[in-house]
């Protein structure tokens, strides 16, 4: 069993370096349509988003690392709207998922403004 192992594996990586030779489109770089090329900026920001917050952290406030994972939901949002928006056309359950998801996100977003402001007045009333 064990020596087989490695004869098997070796089959399978030489049928995947033959793959490309028997693709019928070239196996050169296809360019990103716009709608993929915004998804992928998308996800580069989350990505830069989630980096700064632990490499900051210890050196930020908690509201601050907050606003930062909230950021990035949000964004995550609006790819998600950006791939399935146009689905409601379609189906109109997928369309009411769509709205009911970008309200949860808005009120998500909200919380963390009444949030702030509460600790605000709070704040202030202690002065």
């Amino acid at each position: 069993m064990h020596k087989s192992m490695p004869l098997a594996l070796f089959f399978v990586l030489a049928g995947a370096a033959h793959a490309g030779e028997l693709s019928p489109t070239p196996a050169g770089f296809i360019a990103a349509t716009p709608r993929e090329t915004f998804l992928a900026v998308c996800i580069a920001t989350i990505m830069a988003l989630g980096l700064g917050s632990f490499f900051l952290l210890g050196r930020i406030a908690e509201r601050t690392h907050v606003a930062l994972a909230l950021l990035a939901v949000l964004i995550g949002a609006f790819c998600l709207f950006t791939l399935y928006g146009l689905a409601g056309r379609e189906d109109p359950a997928a369309g009411a998922l769509v709205v009911l998801g970008l309200i949860g996100v808005f009120k998500l977003m909200n919380q963390f403004e009444i949030r702030r402001k509460a600790n605000r007045t709070q704040g202030s009333g202690n002065d």
